[in-house]
């Protein structure tokens, strides 16, 4: 209990938190219920809290309002992944990339997706998209080398985990 008296700790849990943000956000959208951001940014915090059933209606709505936000497509699948929803998680993580091709995060999400179905080529090919994409994302190596080691490409894994532990310790310039 000494933590409470520490003027550098606050009191409050993540979750805490994630439920008064939750509240705020509900306010918001009782204010201007075609506010498609607000939909989206309660999305993220029930998808934070674990609450995917929430998630996927509050990025439903915000896909609703705005049919084009290949990010809320991309964080509906992972709320719809999270919650053991693998097919309609690569529905979603196509259809952001259908909006956006460069979409690094929802190439190593389908990958991951893939990887669920063991389906590990066509994940290595999202995993690699991604690295070229962003060759300093450090997840899609470790992903790739996983996929890559579930195909007994077991050298090239080894190649992707050390480049990852690289990047992942590395201090950015």
């Amino acid at each position: 209990m000494n933590w409470k008296n520490d003027p550098n700790l606050s009191a409050m849990s993540d979750m805490d938190h994630l439920t008064q943000v939750t509240h705020s956000l509900t306010d918001a959208i009782h204010a201007n219920p075609d506010d498609a951001r607000t939909w989206f940014l309660r999305g993220n915090a029930y998808l934070d809290r674990g609450a995917y059933e929430f998630a996927v209606s509050d990025y439903s709505k915000a896909i609703e309002l705005t049919p084009d936000d290949s990010v809320a497509y991309n964080n509906r699948g992972i709320a719809f992944r999270n919650s053991g929803n693998t097919d309609l998680a690569i529905a979603d993580y196509r259809k952001a990339l259908d909006l956006d091709q460069d979409y690094r995060d929802a190439h190593n999400n389908l990958g991951m997706a893939l990887s669920d179905r063991e389906e590990y080529d066509d994940a290595i090919t999202h995993f690699t998209r991604a690295i070229e994409l962003d060759p300093h994302y450090w997840y899609a190596y470790n992903n790739r080398g996983m996929a890559l080691w579930a195909t007994g490409h077991r050298d090239e894994g080894i190649r992707d985990y050390e480049r990852a532990k690289q990047l992942a310790t590395s201090t950015p310039q």
